[in-house]
């Protein structure tokens, strides 16, 4: 069954790059649009607490466009 995480962010709307060399796990990526999560699911997912992976801070300059982190990104920071 294809990774459930990997169906969330792309319900999310997020672009993805997934790295694998092996041709099944391909196939298996793949499938993920062949199916949906359940409104609870999807739900249930939300509830876990997420944090971005990289925090941006070497974009930040005090004499460069974006000199918070807020300025950085399009979202909100949680």
């Amino acid at each position: 069954m294809p990774s459930v995480c990997l169906r969330w962010v792309y319900e999310q709307g997020v672009s993805v790059l997934v790295k694998s060399f092996n041709e099944d796990r391909m196939k298996e990526n793949l499938e993920v649009f062949n199916w949906a999560l359940s409104p609870q699911e999807s739900q249930r997912i939300q509830q876990i607490s997420q944090h971005k992976m990289f925090p941006g801070l070497g974009f930040l300059y005090e004499t460069g466009p974006y000199k918070s982190v807020e300025e950085l990104w399009d979202e909100t920071i949680s």
